[in-house]
């Protein structure tokens, strides 16, 4: 007889991401479970492929709006079941109220521990405690366990892709050959500003790398203002960039990560999907840390670029980022060149 597991996750796409693996990994280990995932609707796609799983798109933004519309939500979801236990992995007002309400109704219920204290230790200003802290990844484990799964991760990669997504990725597997030039991917934004390189840079990052060999440029994102950005980049470099915002779906930008060489990126969901996919990266952090649990899973210490807390005493300044700097010229970003940047890109590329 199938057990059956609900998980609530919504929040950003990184955290949602970051699920893959552990959901994967306990399918493999428990053939005998099934999985239902409620997120929101963008971040479904993650887990469509994945053995078991189920995805129930929630827009809790439009559609389940309001304690209303979280009772309509967790009536659906009743209906659904039974199930033999709901892991709260979020932990968030929404998630609360829908546990709560699952609680009454007799469902066993799990939270995932988030670590707000040691990471409020780990982000404040002065006395920080910084000792690594757990992945989220472990700590999305360690909630199965508390429910009674043991497993281990399983090897990457973790984000799978259907029959018809691996002929895209054939397609640009065969015009990459055809091509004979390095691919790398560009990621350059994320949601705060303490986490963003600054823009200004690009340019001459490319610049430097081109100098290095024959190389081309994906350049990943979304949204209007990240598109006129990319095209003020492929008007300078119209040789070496292609603008990827805007023209591909989730999976279908999942199937041409994975035959990059290369994605260079920030703290954000991008850099997570790029190392669940087992891809090489290089990641910029400036107002957030890796250690904070946040860091790209499976990827070592090389693929991480950032100025030392010996140096800056101030970082992490956020665990998610924000809009503001203690010091106020974010020193964190701007003492990162280009130049050493493209050095770090060449040597990962040629490696």
């Amino acid at each position: 007889m199938k057990k059956k597991i609900l998980i609530l996750r919504f929040s950003a796409m990184g955290d949602v991401a970051l699920l893959v693996p552990v959901v994967k990994s306990l399918t493999a280990a428990y053939p005998n479970v099934e999985v239902t995932v409620v997120t929101r609707p963008k971040f479904g796609p993650l887990f469509f492929d994945l053995e078991r799983v189920n995805v129930f798109p929630a827009d809790v933004d439009y559609t389940y709006t309001g304690i209303l519309g979280l009772r309509d939500l967790f009536g659906k979801l009743l209906r659904k079941g039974p199930y033999d236990v709901v892991l709260d992995m979020h932990d968030h007002v929404r998630t609360i109220m829908l546990r709560s309400l699952f609680k009454i109704f007799g469902s066993r219920v799990v939270t995932f521990e988030k670590g707000r204290s040691e990471k409020k230790a780990f982000t404040r200003k002065e006395n920080k405690i910084t000792a690594p802290l757990t992945h989220t990844v472990e700590r999305y484990r360690q909630a199965f366990e508390k429910a009674g799964y043991n497993f281990d991760i399983t090897s990457p990669p973790y984000l799978a892709l259907s029959e018809s997504i691996q002929n895209a990725s054939g397609w640009f597997g065969y015009k990459k050959s055809a091509e004979n030039r390095k691919w790398i991917g560009v990621a350059p934004f994320a949601a705060h500003k303490t986490k963003i390189w600054p823009l200004e840079n690009y340019p001459q990052l490319i610049t430097e790398v081109i100098k290095g060999g024959p190389v081309k440029f994906f350049l990943f994102g979304g949204g209007d203002k990240e598109i006129k950005f990319f095209e003020s980049l492929r008007q300078q470099f119209p040789e070496h960039c292609e603008v990827i915002a805007g023209q591909l779906k989730l999976r279908q930008e999942i199937a041409l990560m994975q035959h990059l060489d290369l994605m260079i990126c920030v703290d954000s969901s991008n850099m997570h999907m790029a190392a669940l996919s087992n891809v090489p990266l290089l990641s910029i952090w400036g107002g957030t840390h890796p250690d904070v649990g946040f860091g790209p899973f499976g990827s070592s210490q090389q693929n991480v670029l950032q100025i030392p807390r010996e140096e800056l005493p101030c970082r992490p300044c956020s665990v998610y980022g924000k809009e503001t700097c203690y010091i106020g010229d974010f020193p964190c970003l701007n003492r990162i060149t280009p130049q050493i940047v493209s050095q770090k890109v060449l040597s990962l590329i040629a490696g």
